[in-house]
């Protein structure tokens, strides 16, 4: 039985992955042009992103119960913490296309570390779970998408201090770290099976949703 948080969890998974992907496309023409060409689909990817972001904060907050507060909690607060970087990150590139370059790549750089730091937050709550397949996917594709927005966060930093194609190629290899760690996160939800009924007394059958052995 699949409940309302569920399919918001794993919407949310979705237009992670489909961001990440918009966004590494983006950077890729970026990084390969030497140009401004790909911002554009960067900035739509971090739209996405920020959006897959909230869905699974919310979906989160449906399945919040007092068994797994504290766990679910990390991943509430990481969640949110993703929206609010990638937000950031795409009024930074924003910026950057309207002409105000250095005050949008340094935006751009704090967004990424706060992504980075709220993915941290999901991997260390999926630590702190029973371990299972799924939670280990998660433990995975979380620590790529943290690793991923800060190395985005360093080649800004790098772009800020004229080592640009250094940078570039920095944020080349950050963006696609993220989309790895995006699509391992789909097949952490996808792993995750649906529990037998149980019998009670009256013969009915008890389902129990997801949310529950989480």
């Amino acid at each position: 039985m699949i409940t309302h948080g569920d399919d918001l969890l794993i919407s949310g998974a979705w237009l992670l992955g489909i961001g990440t992907l918009v966004g590494a496309i983006g950077q890729t023409q970026q990084t390969l042009t030497s140009t401004d060409l790909g911002k554009d689909l960067v900035l739509k990817g971090n739209g996405i992103e920020a959006v897959g972001n909230s869905l699974q904060a919310i979906g989160r907050s449906k399945m919040l119960n007092s068994e797994n507060e504290r766990t679910e909690t990390y991943f509430i607060f990481g969640s949110w913490l993703e929206a609010i970087g990638n937000i950031a990150d795409a009024v930074g590139i924003g910026m950057q296309l309207s002409g105000s370059v250095e005050e949008g790549i340094r935006t751009d750089a704090l967004g990424s570390g706060i992504q980075g730091l709220g993915a941290a937050i999901e991997a260390i709550g999926a630590s702190l779970t029973e371990e299972t397949i799924s939670r280990s996917f998660e433990i995975k594709g979380n620590g790529l998408i943290s690793a991923g927005s800060f190395l985005e966060s360093v080649g800004n930093i790098f772009i800020l201090n004229e080592k640009v194609r250094l940078g570039e190629h920095i944020l080349l290899l950050g963006s696609w770290t993220q989309v790895f760690g995006a699509f391992i996160l789909i097949e952490a939800f996808s792993l995750d099976p649906e529990p037998e009924p149980e019998k009670g007394k009256d013969g009915q059958n008890r389902h129990y949703s997801y949310a529950n052995y989480r």
